[in-house]
């Protein structure tokens, strides 16, 4: 099991806030994700962890405390350089690090079963996010397997006011109420409009029954429901974004037929999500 190590005491007052993870390897990459997170929620009170990850590739080494313990002091070390990054740009975050020995996923969880995070964030280094699910990467590693709310910034990205959010669906009801927070509290805090989008395949949905049942999840909330066509989906997305201008889209991965429809390892490069739009991935089946 991974022992994490905390770097910075946190005051239990803060237990109560939002705790946000933000996921870093020291990239530019993940300092944009983190930024994004930062500013996204830096009108309110909410407690920031920025989580790195580091394991051994190998254990036969006579020497693999010692290679261990230079691994802990650099992992420390980083943090402590990001951190300091982050605080210039945002010094009244409520921002702690912390070090976790052995793999991201078996880190990740550990931190989800101690701190419970109401949102995971990491950075991606594809053109896009999709792009870089498709190339086997961290982000898409933690998606599959961490059952947490995660946003995935692509590298380009900067924080701009999601004034529309598309939500992809395949119109299927939600059982667990809670996992649509995420959403409720951007939609909330950026008076959002919601854009629920099904690309229709050859499965019959009573759509009038589906909206009833999706939209009693999102009360008092600006929504609406589209209905749109085409052999791919993601690119079909990705052009019902464009044409709306949203900047930013949401999936709940209970469906693992529809979200491969999306993450598909045949779509090419070119059939990707707009390399400026952040993803919030959901999952029903929440830890």
């Amino acid at each position: 099991m991974p022992v994490i190590r905390k770097l910075v005491f946190v005051d239990l007052k803060f237990l109560a806030m939002k705790n946000v993870l933000l996921l870093t390897d020291f990239s530019i990459t993940a300092r944009n994700a983190a930024l994004y997170a930062l500013k996204m929620f830096k009108d309110d009170d909410v407690t920031f962890s920025l989580l790195n990850a580091y394991d051994l590739e190998f254990s036969g080494s006579p020497y693999v405390m010692q290679v261990k313990e230079e691994m802990a002091y650099e992992s420390e070390k980083g943090l402590r350089q990001e951190m300091t990054l982050l605080m210039r740009v945002f010094p009244e975050a409520e921002l702690e690090v912390l070090s976790g020995f052995g793999s991201l996923i078996d880190v990740v969880h550990e931190f989800i079963h101690d701190y419970h995070p109401d949102l995971i964030v990491l950075g991606c280094r594809g053109e896009s996010a999709l792009e870089n699910f498709l190339l086997g990467s961290n982000a898409y590693e933690v998606i599959k397997n961490i059952k947490a709310p995660i946003l995935v910034v692509p590298k380009s990205a900067q924080f701009k006011k999601p004034d529309k959010i598309v939500f992809a669906t395949d119109l299927k009801d939600i059982e667990k109420d809670e996992i649509m927070n995420p959403v409720r509290d951007i939609v909330d805090r950026y008076r959002s409009a919601l854009m629920f989008v099904n690309v229709l395949d050859d499965e019959y949905v009573n759509r009038l029954d589906a909206e009833n049942k999706i939209a009693t999840h999102f009360p008092n909330i600006d929504l609406s429901f589209n209905f749109i066509e085409g052999e791919d989906v993601s690119k079909s997305i990705n052009k019902f974004m464009s044409d709306n201008d949203a900047e930013m889209v949401a999936m709940v991965r209970h469906d693992v037929g529809f979200f491969d429809r999306i993450f598909h390892p045949s779509i090419t490069k070119q059939m990707v999500l707009h390399p400026e739009h952040p993803m919030l991935i959901l999952h029903d089946d929440v830890e």
